[in-house]
């Protein structure tokens, strides 16, 4: 994995930028200057153009006696996206050292479960044509041969595969509209933004790297599930990103 850190960073096409109160995506130069117009996220966007209009059932999510309230789970998950994203980073002797909140321990321990070693975090992925911008959460490498883009979410506490009898819009219209499949969506256009970084692949490739694939990384209470990217969503991702254009 020698390099493997710094290609991922230094190859990164885009940079999220704050302005006032607002953050955004934008391009960025070889420099690492933004340029351009601001890009368009793609979590609003999946929500009006790809979802039902009917939330999920889902059961109610863990949060310990620090994140009770409200928006106590939307705070318990921006400390443990920093934490995730700082560590990430980090070496494995500063991660066993490092005070670490409940939910940042258990994604580090699945992570050791599952044979996934953190390369990157927060590793910004874009669309020019298409005005698109995101970030995986954590790439990992699996074994010498695989990156792996992992989609890091918490809460939504029990059965992520059920629906309410909904479906998904078009062109996904077979497609249940349930917890998984909403990050499924997700992770397949964050993919398919990965994956045309010709260059980026072409470096990989030069250090014995020539599999990407993804999964979603559920951590919650005491628990955490893993679920692969379906071939089925990773031969979508081009089209879900057009649709939501």
């Amino acid at each position: 994995m020698r390099g493997v850190k710094a290609l991922i960073k230094t190859t990164a096409p885009g940079k999220l930028v704050k302005s006032g109160k607002f953050r955004f995506f934008r391009a960025t130069t070889v420099s690492n200057r933004p340029t351009g117009p601001k890009l368009r996220g793609i979590t609003k966007l999946l929500t009006q153009k790809l979802f039902s209009s009917t939330e999920p059932p889902t059961q109610s999510s863990w949060r310990g006696g620090a994140w009770q309230g409200k928006g106590g789970g939307l705070r318990r998950g921006k400390a443990v996206d920093a934490q995730v994203t700082r560590l990430a980073v980090s070496s494995a002797q500063m991660r066993k050292h490092s005070r670490m909140l409940k939910l940042t321990r258990l994604f580090f321990g699945a992570l050791t479960y599952h044979g996934l070693t953190p390369v990157g975090s927060q590793r910004v992925v874009i669309d020019r044509k298409r005005g698109l911008g995101t970030a995986v959460d954590v790439i990992c490498m699996r074994g010498k041969c695989e990156l792996v883009l992992v989609e890091l979410k918490t809460g939504f506490g029990g059965d992520r595969s059920r629906s309410g009898g909904t479906f998904m819009q078009a062109p996904i219209r077979k497609a249940k509209d349930c917890y998984v499949n909403r990050h499924f969506a997700q992770l397949a256009i964050t993919m398919h933004l990965f994956n045309q970084e010709a260059d980026t692949l072409a470096k990989l490739r030069a250090k014995g790297i020539d599999e990407v694939s993804g999964c979603v990384l559920y951590v919650d209470g005491d628990n955490s599930e893993k679920f692969e990217l379906p071939n089925w969503w990773r031969k979508r991702g081009a089209r879900l990103a057009d649709r939501i254009c």
